[in-house]
């Protein structure tokens, strides 16, 4: 039982932003299972209304999918979701971790787990500060669309006496590696690893960042970095995100 349900699974996770919709032979080398035994689990999903064949007779999901992603999303939000993983990062860490997004021209923290150390650094849910320095900032800025960046390149630069292709450079390299370090870029003596969080349409509106004195996080950063990623890859998963390197990876070689 346990392992048709996991085939299912497969299939349905075969589909991708970048491949969505796939051939009978396609799902088998994706599911790595013979084309027979792919053919009466696709067929099974299909008459079961949760996969459509189309008229090149290649399979995509249906719109079964839209109904069920409705119900989670009446259901859950990102602090609901990231909870759970935040406070197990903070465990592991004894350092305090936070969500945090856009609004307007601040980054605002919407949820955050306190530290188990008596030497503490944790930003309050609400609190807001410009979107300038910190690693969080880093993220959020590095994932941004183009056109809404370049709003804020400009008052970034002048901040922090930079040129704004220096910015630019800086943003494209956070982007590149997948997260930000900052050692007291905004408070003297605080260090923070910050990594974006991915939602159902492969968007950066939130990250997860994790912040402490310098002399403990330094001491640390290379695994609390690798916790951290792992951290909001998890959250990203959940939230519906986090397939896009899978599908970068899938190309169109077909």
């Amino acid at each position: 039982m346990m392992r048709s349900v996991q085939r299912i699974l497969a299939v349905f996770e075969s589909f991708t932003p970048r491949r969505t919709s796939l051939s009978l032979q396609e799902l088998a080398d994706r599911i790595d299972l013979p084309k027979s035994t792919a053919f009466r689990i696709v067929q099974s999903l299909e008459k079961a209304g949760y996969l459509v064949r189309l008229d090149d007779r290649q399979y995509c999901l249906s719109f079964r999918f839209l109904r069920l992603a409705g119900l989670v999303k009446s259901t859950l939000g990102i602090r609901e979701i990231a909870r759970p993983v935040m406070a197990e990062l903070s465990e592991k860490t004894k350092e305090a971790s936070s969500i945090h997004t856009v609004i307007g021209k601040n980054r605002v923290c919407i949820e955050s787990v306190a530290a188990a150390s008596t030497l503490r650094s944790v930003i309050q849910p609400g609190e807001q500060v410009p979107l300038m320095a910190g690693s969080a900032s880093k993220v959020l800025l590095a994932f941004m669309a183009k056109k809404e960046l370049m709003t804020f390149v400009p008052g970034i630069a002048k901040g922090t006496k930079r040129t704004q292709t220096a910015v630019l450079e800086d943003l494209e390299n956070v982007r590149q590696h997948g997260y930000a370090v900052s050692h007291g870029e905004r408070l003297l003596g605080v260090s923070a690893i910050s990594a974006p969080i991915k939602d159902v349409n492969e968007e950066v509106k939130y990250c997860l960042s994790l912040g402490g004195p310098s002399i403990r996080v330094q001491a640390h950063e290379k695994a609390f970095t690798k916790l951290v990623i792992d951290a909001a890859a998890e959250i990203s998963l959940q939230f519906g995100g986090g397939i896009g390197d899978v599908a970068a990876s899938d190309g169109d070689s077909e």
